[in-house]
């Protein structure tokens, strides 16, 4: 049984660096159907192969946050193997509070990290995943700006994927880091997107902090649809 410090589902006997992973879900009634369907299978699928990789399953800890009708957590920060053993099961519903999951995010991450420096634990530069079929909702920009900053100063891996014909790459494009950018998922291939995420994990967890930087990602081919996301349009509002 692992050690945990306080009520934080921490292992400070654990000697690997952690690198902390935000899964920003969409949830919102538009992707009930085969698309939560499809993001639930991919999403487990991620959970038990990351944490089948040694390396991984001892740095890599996960906090997944669902916005449809609210933000919620869904899984608060833990190792990902222990997520894994009791993955969260995603419901669709509600609007689409973008701003409201980027600051529970915000807020999250700010802790985890204060969590690890208090501790004297070493980490990797976090990763946010942003996974959104529609447009938001509400009061995103500020929250927005604060996080597109630190993916602009390379102080996080910050990645965005609009999913289907309805994502609204205009705001994506102008809320996440020119580099990468947003990413339109090919059709419902969650699964591919989740075993690319995994692999790229595994490599982050089998550098040095230092070297993380130097680490190269895999081929996006088998899941992003390099041609699809639309030019910028005229700004309207969204309904």
């Amino acid at each position: 049984m692992n050690d945990y410090a306080e009520s934080n589902n921490l292992d400070v006997t654990n000697p690997a660096p952690r690198c902390p992973v935000i899964l920003l879900l969409d949830t919102s009634g538009s992707m009930s159907g085969q698309p939560l369907r499809e993001l639930q299978s991919g999403l487990d699928q991620f959970l038990k192969e990351t944490s089948d990789d040694e390396t991984a399953s001892m740095s890599v800890e996960l906090e997944i946050i669902t916005f449809g009708g609210d933000a919620e957590i869904a899984s608060a920060f833990a190792p990902v193997c222990d997520i894994a053993d009791m993955p969260p099961s995603l419901d669709a519903n509600g609007s689409t509070p973008l701003g409201e999951a980027l600051k529970l995010a915000d807020s999250e991450l700010k802790a985890r990290r204060r969590l690890y420096k208090q501790k004297g634990i070493a980490s990797y530069k976090p990763w946010i995943v942003l996974m959104t079929d529609g447009c938001p909702n509400d009061d995103y920009e500020s929250a927005a700006a604060s996080m597109k900053r630190l993916g602009d100063e390379g102080k996080l891996q910050y990645i965005g994927i609009g999913i289907g014909e309805e994502a609204d790459f205009d705001t994506l494009q102008k809320i996440l880091p020119e580099r990468p950018g947003p990413v339109k998922l090919k059709g419902l291939c969650f699964k591919e997107f989740f075993k690319w995420l995994t692999d790229s994990l595994k490599s982050v967890s089998a550098s040095s902090v230092a070297e993380q930087d130097n680490v190269r990602l895999g081929n996006v081919t088998s899941w992003a649809d390099l041609a699809g996301i639309p030019a910028p349009a005229e700004e309207e509002e969204c309904e």
